[in-house]
């Protein structure tokens, strides 16, 4: 065999082709560090820091206190969502499981919490989901009250009215 008809990388060539997988993955590592950090400065540059409303208090303030569902067909549920917010700078307790008194109708829901305690600026939820069936038909009202460690309203009243068509 002549050394025409053999052809042979030169032994720089191979060695290129070896480094620059790892070269690679280096700078992809690189970019994505510098991708990351970059968002964080971006997002901690958009985001307002927390600036309470109330001081050397917990202040709760609530997005709604009535829901009216409104006319509503047996065996479908209703769905009632309502949302607390600390806006002083002492930590908002909810003291217990809220309780839901009955004012009209039957058959009152356990409401939910979704946190008893809220820092400065944090948000919970109570949420109640029911539905009625035959011969349950009519006006129904519920009161939850909700009792919290907030100096200016120790008890928070929300109420949920709905009425079932039979």
């Amino acid at each position: 065999m002549s050394s025409r008809t053999m052809k042979t990388k030169p032994a720089s060539s191979a060695r290129r082709t070896v480094l620059s997988r790892p070269f690679l993955i280096i700078v992809a590592v690189i970019a994505l560090v510098v991708l990351v950090t970059g968002l964080a400065v971006v997002s901690n540059r958009n985001s307002t820091p927390y600036v309470p409303e109330v001081t050397d208090a917990p202040h709760a303030v609530v997005s709604t206190t009535l829901i009216d569902h409104g006319d509503m067909q047996m065996e479908e549920f209703a769905e009632s969502t309502f949302h607390i917010r600390n806006t002083g700078d002492q930590p908002l307790l909810i003291l217990e499981e809220p309780r839901v008194e009955l004012v009209q109708g039957c058959c009152p829901p356990r409401a939910l919490v979704s946190r008893m305690t809220l820092q400065p600026g944090e948000e919970t939820t109570i949420s109640l989901r029911f539905t009625m069936h035959n011969m349950m038909g009519g006006a129904h009202e519920f009161r939850v009250h909700v009792l919290t460690n907030d100096p200016t309203q120790a008890v928070i009243p929300l109420t949920i009215l709905s009425n079932w068509i039979e």
